[in-house]
């Protein structure tokens, strides 16, 4: 069984946004999903970046990575941004 951490970031882009969903099995990192989104998603009435990367990450796990056999165990504690404060979501899973 192996494990790994997919990590999403929303970047802002010049006409919207930019989500990119990292896979890192500590092996290499791969690059997932990566597209310009026009709009956020609304959570209680209001745009919300935060849920955006979060939603948009758990259906890339739940399509593109469901596909490669990874499933997802948990969401990590690391969802806080770091230091760049940019919206992010980690979860761990496992093949």
């Amino acid at each position: 069984m192996r494990f790994a951490h997919v990590t999403g970031i929303l970047f802002p882009d010049r006409d919207g946004y930019r989500i990119e969903v990292s896979l890192d099995d500590r092996r290499s990192v791969e690059t997932v999903r990566a597209e310009h989104i026009d709009e956020l998603l609304v959570r209680d009435g209001a745009s919300d970046p935060w849920w955006t990367v979060d939603q948009l990450t758990q259906e890339t796990i739940g399509t593109t990575l469901a596909e490669q056999g990874w499933e997802a165990i948990s969401e990590s504690e690391l969802e806080d941004g770091g230091a760049s404060g940019l919206p992010m979501a980690v979860y761990v899973v496992r093949r």
